[in-house]
């Protein structure tokens, strides 16, 4: 089952406040759900003239991306620790331009093929969120019995 929006946007009405109202205007005088079948019906009407098929729901699939490698995910692990529990908010906004400017190459490299909206979605390990003895950054429960006192 489609979305209105995803109907609308198949349908050719634009994004904007306004043309989404102008297209919604003409069902104004219809109550609740009423309203919403006539202007859902009349959405897939115009779809099925744009192709001249019968109007079908489409399901839109979920972008994968790659997972991180390990050098990313350690940036992140150690990102995450340097800014704690706001860390995720902090580097998109970082990514999105504001300060502090403290990403590096692989972080940026990291946002360039992935983007902000991966980064909502990604969750780091429950266990990747500790850090070293020596404020070092975290480190992997694998990699835990492999450091070395000292």
């Amino acid at each position: 089952m489609a979305t209105i929006g995803e109907l609308e946007q198949q349908a050719g009405i634009g994004s904007t406040d306004a043309e989404r109202t102008a297209f919604w205007q003409r069902f104004r005088h219809l109550e609740g759900k009423a309203c919403l079948d006539a202007g859902v019906a009349e959405l897939k009407r115009v779809i099925a003239g744009h192709d001249g098929t019968a109007p079908r729901a489409t399901r839109q699939r979920r972008e994968r991306w790659p997972a991180p490698t390990h050098d990313e995910q350690a940036a992140l692990r150690a990102y995450a620790v340097r800014h704690g529990r706001r860390w995720k908010s902090i580097l998109g906004n970082v990514w999105m331009g504001g300060p502090p400017h403290d990403d590096g190459g692989i972080l940026r490299r990291l946002r360039n093929t992935h983007g902000p909206t991966w980064l909502q979605s990604y969750r780091l390990p429950k266990a990747d969120m500790r850090s070293g003895p020596d404020g070092s950054a975290a480190v992997s429960s694998e990699q835990a019995g492999q450091v070395k006192e000292r």
